[in-house]
């Protein structure tokens, strides 16, 4: 299936059920990072490239959601569907991968929410991850902002707009979700 525009959708601190509802309401596809699939009836996929996030909460996500991870023992242990986009020598996390993965789909227009990069504002919108996954930190949020750097670079033909409430990571252009759908 290809779209158009996608909406990739994070669990930074700043996501708010609002605006995962609006999105979803006007109809735009969604790719759901880590457990922001809980901000939708029916996300269009979800990305979670790590296997210890899979093992922790794969057995909860919803029937229907496609399910996409870039660890090739996730895919194995727990049926995910393999999905390692881009420049091999390109770090990655779960938000990147999935901006690629929506690129991989034909978007021509990607727009983030909850892409905070930050940790000043809290870890997620769902709080600290109790058990098995590692929450962020100064140094891992440094390293995203190298990683979604590398992704610019790779999809610099693509529109990528960061609409994110409240967000330090700038590599892309940013402007409110109201500006993008009004």
């Amino acid at each position: 299936m290809l779209f158009d525009e996608v909406f990739c959708v994070a669990s930074g601190p700043s996501l708010k059920k609002v605006d995962c509802e609006e999105i979803e309401g006007l109809g735009y596809p969604v790719i759901a990072v880590n457990n922001a699939y809980s901000m939708f009836r029916q996300p269009y996929a979800l990305f979670a490239g790590d296997e210890d996030w899979w093992r922790r909460y794969g057995g909860a996500v919803p029937a229907g959601i496609r399910r996409c991870t870039a660890s090739r023992s996730a895919s194995v242990l727990y049926g995910v569907e393999y999905q390692r986009i881009g420049t091999p020598e390109v770090e990655f996390n779960s938000g990147s991968m999935a901006i690629q993965f929506a690129a991989s789909l034909g978007a021509k227009h990607i727009y983030l929410l909850g892409y905070d990069c930050s940790i000043r504002e809290g870890i997620h919108f769902h709080g600290r991850h109790t058990r098995h996954l590692r929450n962020p930190t100064e140094t891992s949020v440094q390293k995203w902002h190298r990683e979604f750097d590398g992704v610019r670079n790779e999809l610099s033909h693509i529109d990528i707009i960061n609409c994110s409430r409240r967000t330090e990571l700038t590599c892309f252009p940013i402007k409110s979700l109201e500006a993008v759908i009004g």
